[in-house]
């Protein structure tokens, strides 16, 4: 067999590095998605919070904060009621979220554009509350 009497190559299929393409971009597309949703389910907990503080239901959102026994409803109140640190709370902003670790979210939020802002613990299995010592 000569050169000459070679076959013919096969002809490739013109789709496929569009194929490729459309993969690649879908995972990272999926990649960024993920990433930036993967704290939401601790952001909605925190979001919960604060909206039922600012309907006033502190016996609720006291339940939502889920508080460890020594953590008393009255300590609650002066830490987040109308005489607590932020007042009456009137809005408030979930600035950013981060993981800490496999078991809690940092979740920085800003209560009435009060500055610094705030951060809190959510533990990812139970949703309870925490304020942040990191």
């Amino acid at each position: 067999m000569t050169l000459l009497d070679a076959r013919p190559p096969k002809p490739r299929n013109p789709y496929l590095k569009y194929l490729v393409l459309f993969l690649v971009l879908a995972l990272i597309t999926g990649g960024l998605f993920a990433y930036r949703f993967w704290n939401y389910p601790e952001e909605r907990a925190v979001a919960r919070f604060l909206a039922t503080l600012e309907q006033g239901d502190y016996q609720k959102a006291y339940q939502l904060w889920q508080p460890s026994p020594s953590y008393r409803f009255g300590d609650f109140l002066r830490d987040w009621g109308e005489q607590g640190d932020y007042g009456k709370i009137r809005e408030f902003a979930i600035l950013v979220s981060k993981s800490k670790g496999t078991r809690t979210v940092i979740v920085t939020v800003r209560i009435n554009k009060v500055d610094p802002p705030l951060d809190l613990l959510v533990d990812r299995k139970t949703k309870g509350m925490a304020y942040s010592v990191f």
